[in-house]
C-alpha cells in the first residue's frame, strides 16, 4: 500500500494547476482552516523573479497569530514518493505538523503539514512587478476555485509587510499597484 502524505497550504498551491505541476497525483483536495496563524507576504522566493529587475518575488509566509485566530487554505493528499519534488519547491520553508478543520463547518478532521519560513530575513512586496501579480494571481484564482467567501476570508487573513496604507493595500487587490 502506497503511504499518503498530508498537506495543508495557504498561498500558491491553493492554485489546483500550480500544485498539480509540482504534486500530479495530489488528490482529496479540499477547503479547510488552521488556526494560530496568520499569512503575511514577507518573505523572498528562491524561484520566481521579477522579469525586469530579476529581484526575487515575495512569497507568502506565516506569522503566528492567537490560538483561536482561522486561517484558511486547502488540505490534500500525496504520496510519500513524490514529497521530494515537494520539499525542493518549498526548500525555503520548514515543516510544522498543524490540526486541520474543515473549512465550511469546522469540524476538526486531519493532522497534516505546513510549510513555514520561521527565521527569516523580511522580504518588501514588489509593487510594482508583473511577476509579483502573477504570484498574487495564482493564489486569487486558487480562492475563487473554492468559493466567493473563501477569497474573501483570505482576503481578509493576509498582510503584507512593510505596507501599512490601506489605499495601498486595495491597490494590490485590485491588481493597480
Amino acid at each position: 500500500m502506497t503511504e499518503n502524505i498530508k498537506i495543508f497550504a495557504y498561498g500558491s498551491l491553493l492554485n489546483e494547476a500550480s500544485l498539480k505541476s509540482t504534486v500530479p497525483e495530489a488528490s482529496n483536495i479540499y477547503p479547510a482552516k488552521v488556526y494560530g496563524f496568520r499569512r503575511i507576504f514577507n518573505l523572498a522566493s528562491h524561484y520566481r523573479f521579477c522579469n525586469r529587475t530579476h529581484h526575487p518575488v515575495c512569497v507568502l509566509n506565516l506569522e503566528k497569530a492567537c490560538p483561536d485566530t482561522p486561517m484558511n487554505g486547502a488540505c490534500f493528499e500525496m504520496q510519500a514518493k513524490s514529497f521530494e519534488q515537494l520539499k525542493s519547491r518549498e526548500q525555503i520553508y520548514t515543516m510544522h505538523e498543524v490540526n486541520v478543520h474543515r473549512y465550511y463547518d469546522d469540524q476538526l478532521v486531519d493532522k497534516a503539514i505546513l510549510f513555514w519560513a520561521k527565521d527569516q530575513d523580511l522580504y518588501a512586496y514588489l509593487s510594482a512587478s508583473e511577476a509579483q501579480h502573477k504570484y498574487l494571481s495564482l493564489c486569487v484564482e486558487g480562492c475563487h476555485a473554492f468559493s466567493a467567501s473563501f477569497f474573501h476570508d483570505f482576503k481578509m487573513t493576509t498582510q503584507f509587510w512593510n505596507i501599512e496604507e490601506e489605499s495601498d493595500i486595495q491597490r494590490i487587490w485590485q491588481g493597480n499597484y
